[in-house]
């Protein structure tokens, strides 16, 4: 079997002025299901769309020299579209091929997908075992996929069918390490207040979260159950990295990393017994209420230098109306913390939650400003597929599907995908430009970002102006 995987760009016109602050992120979740395919004995060729800058034509005329008999592509919402014309193009010139799509939005429009796309497979939750034993029956030349746990598959006459749900993989430290060699990984970053030093590569220590906020899609990642590995097997991984790849910076894209403290003393100890702060560094995404004081300093030992915390907001009422079971006085002690033990904050910010107003998000913004974090970034509120927040607006005034809208930095209010009521959609967007600018032109703000920090270049920063212009 020879298999084609694909992670596809996004329509990058959609995000106007904002298109220049992204840059290709590792696709960890394509790259585990590379190294399970490898391992099993497969032909995989791997395209990042993105980050090789490549066209829907180009990427057709790739895969049409390799021939695959299976072709895979992880679709997040904003992608979608981008996958239908992929998969159209691609089947017009490839027929005997078959497709299959995985990730959230898959997950959550498996039969529609299957039965009006045209699209063979959708893979629900992790896929790592799932794809082999699909690939497998392929190979078999079978047509009915009935024994394949955790796919919807399309029937020859057209029916797109449910299998049963594959029980989630608690042994994750027997998955085969990512496939970082079939991509173009020195092109990756994270985001331009992640990078701290290339090349950057991805990694996970745990699968799942146990909290419940409204806005989250992983429950239809099998996030609802926590996993986690083995913390000597986590640094084996990470100094395979350094030595395999020469990684400079290693991001953990766990939910919350750390979760589980009883392991997080080791892996920082272990990181530190073999040298390997001194050649990498790490940051994680976390909440503030996890961030205590030893937890801060065991981090800064073992090689973290920046965390991402997901503050939400800055109004205690309005983080409850979305299940987020943090207070504003627990960030400010986290942030504390952090900087206390030398470790540099990045605040994630997501304005117009439901039941917010234009003096609510001023006050969240002025929360940002007095918190004196390293970096914040402030994202319009989008209910995305999967979570509690689309389910519950999807009937009731979201009802819309263009899917390429669903991001977080949305020049156009006619395209903005939600707001909350009352909350004029153009106000909202400039309140966005308004945060990045109280936030970032501050004196004391720039000259931590040009003097101490130095992550953003000038070019970034200049890029960051222009987004901030309205």
């Amino acid at each position: 079997m020879r298999v084609l995987l694909i992670n596809p760009s996004m329509n990058l016109d959609k995000l106007g002025r904002f298109a220049a602050l992204l840059e290709p992120m590792p696709p960890t979740g394509l790259a585990y299901i590379a190294g399970s395919l490898e391992a099993h004995g497969v032909f995989v060729r791997c395209i990042d769309m993105f980050a090789e800058g490549l066209s829907p034509q180009d990427v057709v005329e790739k895969a049409e020299r390799f021939k695959p008999d299976l072709i895979g592509m992880t679709v997040l919402t904003p992608s979608a579209p981008v996958c239908e014309v992929l998969t159209r193009l691609l089947k017009s010139r490839l027929p005997e091929a078959k497709f299959v799509w995985g990730g959230v939005h898959a997950d959550v429009f498996a039969k529609e997908i299957c039965r009006d796309l045209g699209v063979d497979f959708a893979v629900h939750y992790d896929g790592e075992i799932t794809i082999c034993e699909l690939v497998d029956a392929l190979g078999r030349n079978e047509t009915d996929f009935s024994d394949v746990d955790g796919i919807t598959w399309r029937t020859s006459d057209g029916e797109a069918i449910t299998n049963r749900a594959r029980a989630l993989n608690r042994d994750l430290d027997s998955l085969p390490y990512p496939a970082w060699h079939l991509f173009p990984y020195h092109r990756y970053g994270l985001l331009p207040f992640a990078d701290m030093a290339k090349p950057i590569l991805t990694m996970a220590a745990s699968r799942g979260c146990p909290y419940r906020c409204d806005y989250c899609s992983l429950i239809h990642t099998g996030g609802k159950t926590f996993r986690r590995r083995d913390p000597m097997k986590v640094v084996d991984e990470y100094e395979y990295l350094v030595s395999r790849y020469g990684v400079k910076q290693i991001g953990f894209i766990d939910p919350i990393f750390p979760l589980v403290k009883k392991d997080l003393r080791p892996i920082c100890e272990e990181i530190k017994k073999r040298g390997l702060d001194k050649e990498c560094v790490w940051l994680s995404e976390t909440r503030a209420d996890r961030l205590d004081q030893e937890t801060c300093e065991l981090m800064y030992m073992g090689g973290c230098r920046r965390v991402l915390m997901g503050i939400e907001s800055g109004v205690d009422m309005l983080l409850g109306n979305v299940n987020k079971t943090l207070t504003t006085a627990k960030v400010r002690e986290g942030v504390e913390n952090a900087h206390n033990a030398g470790i540099q904050t990045v605040g994630l910010f997501m304005i117009g939650l439901p039941g917010e107003t234009p003096e609510l998000t001023r006050e969240t913004i002025e929360f940002a400003v007095d918190l004196d974090l390293d970096f914040a970034k402030f994202a319009i509120t989008v209910p995305f597929p999967g979570s509690k927040l689309f389910e519950d607006r999807w009937q009731k005034d979201l009802f819309r599907d263009d899917w390429d809208n669903y991001t977080t930095f949305n020049p156009d209010p006619d395209r903005l995908i939600y707001h909350p009521h009352g909350y004029d959609p153009a106000e909202l967007i400039k309140m966005q430009s308004y945060a990045l600018r109280r936030f970032y032109l501050r004196p004391e703000q720039i000259k931590k970002q040009l003097v101490q920090l130095r992550t953003l270049s000038p070019k970034m920063l200049l890029y960051g102006l222009y987004g901030m212009a309205m």
